[in-house]
């Protein structure tokens, strides 16, 4: 079969014919149907500080967003059978360690991550997950849709930890996928949203798609201001740090109001050094940190909103190219002229 392959811990990808996996007594093999970049690929695809930091095992193949068919399911398989349309969870639990045991098996002490820690990926014409992580979808979601709900849940968790209240103000700093799917439940719960970006392209998406009252151009002078220009000088009641850098994690620390909310969970290289005392302390404000989704109350109350038309998964879609087209994928998304990005293997 056809896959995207990480060979070389080097810059850059190789497609290449490998054998169909198997499944065993407790997998499930799936023919992916559809498979959507994210930042973890691209941190893999130029193999940067942060891809050595996860130490992912090379050969790889990348990708871990998708949708497809079950064909085949291991002899101890209960949940799913041949014929189910699935998407997977990102997280691969241990199922035994306290964690897991206590309901939060997304962070389990002995985490892995499909196409990161694992040989397998979504990148492929076949895959084989463990049944614990598929996540069987409504009947007739179309392909591309069904591969979004694992970023969308990203979206859905970082607002269960915030736990908005309706009338809230709430600021998304960054309008990648992840970031207009906050922007997309905060309206539909009645928060007046406002966006920032610094890159012209994901701008002018997030006005397309329309959930943000505003989206603010921060790449020019003063971030801060300018969106306390549009909510007022007491800042947000709940800033979402979506971005991934030092420098809107500091200002997430400026915009929010006294005992607001800031909600991290843009992976940040450069881990800035922050003034606690003033910004944490002082203001009395809550800085909650978040990975993945809750297994699997999250995916379920995705569902609920897409089936309502209150999230719509393919807004962020620009681009769908076939898996042989993988490496211009990435290039676009390296020049920023893309947001999300499906492959069709």
């Amino acid at each position: 079969m056809k896959a995207v392959m990480k060979v070389d811990p080097t810059p850059g990808i190789k497609i290449m014919d490998i054998d169909k996996p198997k499944p065993g007594p407790r997998d499930v093999l799936v023919r992916v149907r559809a498979t959507a970049y994210c930042g973890s690929d691209m941190h893999l695809y130029k193999w940067d500080a942060q891809a050595v930091k996860w130490n992912s095992p090379l050969p790889r193949v990348l990708g871990h967003e998708f949708s497809g068919d079950v064909v085949e399911v291991g002899k101890n398989v209960t949940m799913v059978k041949a014929g189910d349309l699935v998407a997977g969870e990102t997280h691969i639990p241990c199922e035994h360690c306290y964690m897991c045991r206590t309901g939060r098996m997304h962070i389990c002490e002995n985490m892995k991550i499909l196409g990161v820690h694992v040989p397998e990926g979504s990148f492929a014409e076949y895959l084989v997950i463990p049944e614990t992580i598929a996540y069987k979808l409504p009947a007739g979601t179309p392909y591309d849709v069904g591969a979004l709900y694992e970023p969308c849940g990203v979206a859905m968790h970082a607002v269960q930890r915030a736990q908005p209240n309706p009338g809230d103000t709430a600021v998304v700093l960054g309008c990648g996928p992840i970031g207009m799917y906050v922007q997309q439940i905060m309206k539909a719960l009645g928060c007046d949203v406002i966006a920032t970006d610094v890159k012209k392209f994901r701008i002018d998406h997030a006005k397309k798609v329309g959930a943000a009252r505003e989206v603010i151009d921060t790449s020019v002078g003063n971030a801060v201001e300018k969106v306390k220009s549009a909510i007022g000088q007491r800042g947000a009641d709940i800033v979402f740090e979506a971005a991934g850098s030092g420098e809107t994690i500091k200002q997430s620390l400026d915009m929010v109001a006294k005992a607001g909310k800031v909600v991290l969970f843009g992976a940040s290289p450069d881990n800035p050094v922050l003034d606690t005392t003033t910004y944490i302390v002082y203001k009395e404000i809550d800085v909650l940190g978040l990975t993945g989704r809750y297994m699997f109350s999250t995916w379920d109350r995705v569902q609920r909103l897409v089936a309502r038309g209150l999230v719509n998964l393919k807004s962020v879609i620009t681009h769908q190219l076939p898996l042989e087209k993988a490496e211009e994928g990435f290039q676009l998304l390296l020049k920023g002229e893309a947001s999300k990005i499906i492959l069709t293997p």
